[in-house]
């Protein structure tokens, strides 16, 4: 077992840059005037990037005058342009479809294959995300030259992480690697590490700005160091899938468990805000309820740190139609938690946790949120505990949840 000290040189609030030189190291930096020029080495990427969670890549194109250009092209063009968008708003799922669109009318299409391979990464299709990368290498031509490099990066992450598979297949008894910092007590598979020099330093720096962006919004961290283990995905799935009703990649059960990649990035950046939010509601709380409420906090959590707002339209829309048909899950129902939720519903669940989440984060300030907490912590019922943060118990708030969604979409089929 190796134990090490790591100390973060940046502090946890800083926007972190992250970028590779031509000669293939990567470089870390919050200042902005550090970072390269176009065309030297692979384009700067602001942590965390699509591959991170966040869109980095090929500019959409600028139109062209009309007379240059076909109406199909002018529509490929258009298309791209809102998928693109659509991508930085995190409606992703939207993004996808418009991209394989693109591809029904231009099959080789750069700029779409290399949006779709770090669409396809992100949900774990390593297969797909190795195909549209070499896609697109073969159709790149001297305009997206910039973008070679990073997308030979790229295959060379995805190799790493089906060779950490394999091993794990293959594998024995865990061996993990323990290792502190000033606020965490970290355990990661010794194999995880393997692949990526950096991989501890990577993962303390995400924890410590876990710790700092709850403390900012709620108010509260734990008092003692938090627990975290981490797990590449074939362990994580063999120790922890009987838990669950529903696919996981997290839970915190006094202990962070999470899923990582080999080469840890957004999706391991964005796990670790959620999960360390769960540790803080419950060391403030001394539970995990009401269940919402934790979870709705904890999405809000991981979607700010992927830069994204707190529900897409797409997804306000479809918590619109559930008001609409009769199909909104009561809040008290979500109060003792989301066990015997299939799927389908389990994702409803979520949502509607995070919508009430964000309107209390709308009506209240940051000492409201603390002593809501508090008052939990206290023994007050989740009712009672309510009242004095927004003056409405569960029922109520329930229903001011739904009413400002329905405020939102007046007329039916908006």
């Amino acid at each position: 077992m190796l134990a090490g000290l790591l100390a973060l040189a940046a502090p946890a609030t800083a926007t972190l840059f992250v970028w590779v030189d031509e000669e293939g190291h990567t470089h870390v930096t919050d200042d902005p005037s550090a970072l390269p020029g176009e065309g030297a080495g692979t384009p700067a990427e602001q942590a965390p990037g699509l591959w991170d969670r966040k869109v980095v890549g090929p500019s959409a194109p600028r139109p062209v005058p009309t007379r240059a250009r076909s109406r199909e092209e002018e529509r490929v063009q258009r298309l791209l342009r809102g998928a693109v968008d659509d991508l930085r708003r995190g409606e992703s799922a939207r993004a996808s479809a418009t991209l394989e669109g693109v591809l029904r009318l231009e099959p080789g299409r750069a700029e779409a294959h290399w949006y779709l391979a770090l669409l396809d990464r992100q949900r774990g299709r390593l297969d797909a995300s190795e195909a549209h990368l070499r896609t697109f290498l073969a159709h790149a031509g001297e305009r997206f030259e910039a973008w070679r490099a990073s997308a030979e990066r790229r295959l060379g992450v995805l190799e790493d992480e089906r060779s950490l598979a394999e091993a794990q297949a293959a594998a024995g008894p865990l061996r993990f690697v323990a290792l502190e910092s000033p606020h965490f007590r970290i355990r990661y598979e010794e194999r995880l590490g393997e692949a990526s020099a950096d991989f501890a330093h990577t993962v303390v720096r995400y924890l410590e700005e876990a710790r700092a962006l709850v403390s900012e919004r709620l108010g509260v961290a734990p008092r003692e160091s938090t627990r975290v283990v981490l797990y590449g995905k074939a362990a994580y799935l063999s120790a922890h899938r009987h838990r669950f009703s529903f696919p996981t990649v997290g839970f915190f059960d006094g202990r962070i468990h999470v899923v990582s990649a080999a080469h840890p990035a957004g999706e391991l950046r964005a796990l670790l805000f959620h999960e360390f939010t769960h540790a803080a509601f419950r060391e403030h709380t001394g539970g995990d309820r009401p269940f919402w409420l934790n979870e709705g906090l904890a999405e809000l959590s991981e979607r700010a740190s992927r830069h994204q707002e707190p529900l897409t339209r797409s997804e306000r829309v479809a918590l619109h139609r559930r008001v609409e048909a009769g199909a909104w899950i009561p809040l008290r129902r979500l109060s003792e938690g989301f066990g015997g939720l299939d799927e389908a519903a389990a994702r409803v669940a979520y949502l509607q946790a995070t919508a009430t989440a964000r309107w209390l984060e709308e009506h209240t300030d940051v000492a409201r949120r603390t002593r809501l907490l508090a008052d939990l912590g206290a023994g007050r019922s989740a009712d009672a505990a309510l009242r004095r943060a927004v003056g409405l118990d569960t029922d109520g708030l329930d229903a001011a949840v739904r009413q400002s969604i329905e405020r939102e979409f007046p007329q039916a089929g908006t």
